[in-house]
């Protein structure tokens, strides 16, 4: 039996992010995972940085701020896999948003961000546009706007911060079945398909499958979360030469993104809160058939999509967190959960997203006393 100060359960951006920081602090910390670093929701994401334009119009801005912040930190971290690009939004005269207002959320963007690096929002030529973006239709075309936010690929990144934790001497065990966690004053017991581990601390970074783990281990916590599936869709060849932010009729959202080094376009994304559990998750036609139309609605007849020219499909899920009984009680920000026994320690992570695994991180440092 291996003895350690941390056992991280979930090798997803979140998981990988707090078994770096806690190695950095000099903890001995194992990281498990039932599948593979980052073949979760951290793979099936719209491998963005960003710190959530649409977020300032529910007036979530301390978590822009963060997640801004996180951002500028990440490109300076990694400039081989994140880094800056500009994206367009094309207002037409039917656009549920007028241009001043998103003017105004771009303005405020700007400022949040608190970095000239990045480069400011700004308004486009609409000439120019009509060159550079073919397939869109002209039609009530009223004003182009753009602005900065980052980019990545989100199962690389996952992959690069395990990677730096397993320099710094962690252990990562991937395809690796917990069949028991038993706690009591003197720690945490957990018995798996790799062999027996013991620790004080237990940290549940599990994200989208925290709820099935916690029942199934008969772990106690305070909160619960709302899975929301998205799936996106990559069509061959690139749609678009720039990221593109997209309003729907209805004030949701969605991007389009060219990937020049796949050849591939990528859409995405949409909105289904799901029941079933997180092995049984499967894409829907009718989620498709949305993107469909949301990105049709947006081209020329002669560019519209059909559902043979999707490639290909993925899913992903936010954990969003809820407290227990309260379905409407929804956001992106994150919560930490600790538990203790004596001297021992159980902590929840609820939510969080690719973003913000930085600042969650050293926050989970913080709770766990392991601060550098």
């Amino acid at each position: 039996m291996q003895t350690f100060d941390v056992i991280v359960l979930g090798a997803g951006i979140n998981g990988c992010g707090i078994a770096e920081n806690l190695a950095r602090a000099g903890k001995q910390v194992l990281l498990l995972d039932k599948a593979g670093v980052g073949q979760g929701t951290s793979s099936k994401s719209s491998r963005l940085i960003h710190g959530g334009l649409r977020y300032l119009e529910t007036g979530q801005l301390h978590l822009v701020h963060e997640s801004l912040r996180d951002r500028k930190r990440l490109v300076e971290k990694y400039p081989d896999l994140v880094e800056y690009k500009r994206f367009f939004l094309p207002i037409y005269k039917s656009s549920p948003r007028p241009a001043w207002m998103i003017r105004l959320g771009l303005w405020m963007y700007d400022r949040l961000s608190g970095t000239r690096s990045a480069g400011k929002s700004r308004k486009e030529d609409v000439a120019e546009f009509k060159r550079r973006f073919p397939a869109f239709s002209e039609k009530d075309l009223s004003s182009v706007l753009s602005y900065v936010d980052g980019k990545t690929h989100d199962s690389e990144l996952t992959r690069r911060v395990a990677d730096d934790f397993q320099e710094l001497g962690g252990t990562v065990l991937v395809h690796c079945k917990v069949e028991s966690v038993n706690w009591d004053d003197n720690g945490f017991l957990i018995e798996s398909s790799a062999g027996k581990f013991c620790s004080t601390v237990l940290v549940n970074a599990t994200g989208p499958w925290i709820d099935e783990v916690n029942k199934q281990y008969n772990l106690p916590a305070k909160f619960q979360i709302r899975k929301v599936s998205g799936i996106h869709l990559i069509f061959e060849g690139l749609v678009v030469p720039e990221l593109m932010f997209m309003q729907t009729r209805e004030k949701r959202i969605f991007f389009i993104i060219p990937e020049p080094e796949n050849d591939h376009t990528l859409i995405g994304t949409t909105e289904r809160e799901e029941n079933c559990s997180m092995d049984e998750l499967q894409d829907q036609e009718e989620d498709i058939q949305y993107l469909l139309n949301q990105v049709n609605a947006y081209l020329k007849t002669d560019h519209q999509f059909r559902r043979e020219d999707v490639r290909d499909i993925y899913i992903g899920v936010r954990p969003l967190v809820r407290k227990k009984g309260q379905m409407s009680d929804v956001s992106r920000e994150y919560k930490l959960d600790l538990h203790t026994r004596g001297d021992t320690k159980l902590l929840h992570v609820f939510g969080g997203k690719l973003t913000t695994y930085l600042s969650l991180a050293e926050k989970v440092a913080g709770v766990l006393g392991c601060a550098r």
